[in-house]
């Protein structure tokens, strides 16, 4: 001990750099593949390049956030936070004059939902807008039991998205040409497959990112903006406004929710970040930095969710093969300004 503490002063006298500290930065995995391999590449990044060291930690999204607000080092990180649909961590923890416990990069991607045909579809028959759903014609080519109603998969059972699509379809007018298909998703998925190897026209509710927009040619339809929910239910959230175009009052609010809800207009696109505490930046300031710096492009999420979810590739392989052939770009990019490892 006596040694090691002469030997510490010596260093420390002549000005010998000692080896820095390595932090341990401890990021979460939620239960979907967008989160796997956006945490995947972070760690690797920060591995490769920093030099901190880097954990994976599972669990769900709710205690994982208020770990992660708490800043203590039990989770640090997490990169596909949608914030549209937390708004009470948004205004509660990270927006200027809240507690600003927690901290997003600068420039997220967008995540969202839309009404899709395939691109085949489209350049045959010139589909690109939903008002064109309210055309006999249209619904016809869509009408695959020969009672002549088109059909479109609205979502799963138990699913919101299904009212809401019956919502949208009363208000724009062509509820009484279309018949809503609730299935399973990998139903779904096998429907999309027969369709686009028989070249046949389908129309379907879908969000992204998703595997199917990096193994498929898939168009979304037009919509009238979204400008704002309108219903009482959402006052506190920042997308409010008594104007607005979405007001969807769910089933468990009011027996006529049908009838007393409208939706006139597009799904608002959801900003999704890399989300982290902020006190990392005492920490683990490099890293920290970085998470600040970070951005992902929309169409290169889809395809590392087609690998791990279609194709079966691990999350940390698909991160390896997208780091090694991007390194220019991470390091003019996500990197700036910081003293690498190495």
């Amino acid at each position: 001990m006596h040694s090691l503490l002469k030997v510490l002063a010596t260093a420390s006298a002549i000005g010998l750099a000692l080896p820095a500290h390595a932090e341990t930065v401890r990021i979460a995995e939620l239960n979907w593949a967008a989160s796997s391999a956006i945490a995947q590449v972070i760690k690797l990044v920060i591995e490769r390049y920093i030099g901190d060291t880097v954990e994976i930690v599972g669990g769900d999204e709710a205690p994982m956030y208020e770990a992660i607000a708490a800043g203590h080092g039990d989770v640090d990180a997490t990169g596909d936070f949608w914030a549209n649909l937390w708004p009470a961590i948004w205004s509660g923890r990270i927006a200027p004059g809240s507690d600003e416990s927690m901290k997003v990069n600068k420039n997220p991607y967008m995540g969202g939902e839309g009404i899709f045909v395939a691109g085949y579809t489209q350049d045959t028959h010139g589909i690109t807008d939903i008002v064109q759903l309210k055309d006999p014609e249209i619904a016809k080519l869509f009408d695959t039991d020969g009672d002549g109603l088109g059909e479109y998969w609205t979502g799963a059972a138990g699913w919101q998205s299904v009212d809401y699509n019956a919502v949208k379809a009363k208000s724009m007018g062509f509820a009484d040409l279309w018949e809503p298909v609730v299935v399973e998703v990998p139903v779904l998925e096998g429907m999309i497959d027969a369709a686009f190897q028989r070249q046949e026209p389908i129309l379907f509710y879908y969000y992204w990112p998703e595997w199917i927009f990096g193994a498929y040619d898939l168009r979304q339809l037009k919509e009238p903006p979204f400008t704002g929910y309108s219903s009482e239910t959402l006052k506190d959230s920042p997308l409010y406004n008594p104007d607005g175009c979405y007001n969807f009052i769910s089933q468990s609010e009011d027996q006529e929710w049908l009838e007393k809800s409208s939706i006139t207009c597009a799904y608002p696109e959801i900003p999704v970040y890399v989300l982290y505490s902020a006190t990392l930046a005492e920490r683990a300031p490099k890293s920290a930095q970085l998470l600040d710096q970070v951005t992902f492009d929309r169409e290169v999420v889809n395809g590392w969710i087609k690998a791990i979810s279609h194709d079966g590739v691990e999350a940390a392989v698909v991160a390896e093969e997208w780091v090694n052939a991007n390194e220019t770009m991470i390091k003019e990019q996500w990197l700036v300004g910081i003293e690498l490892a190495h």
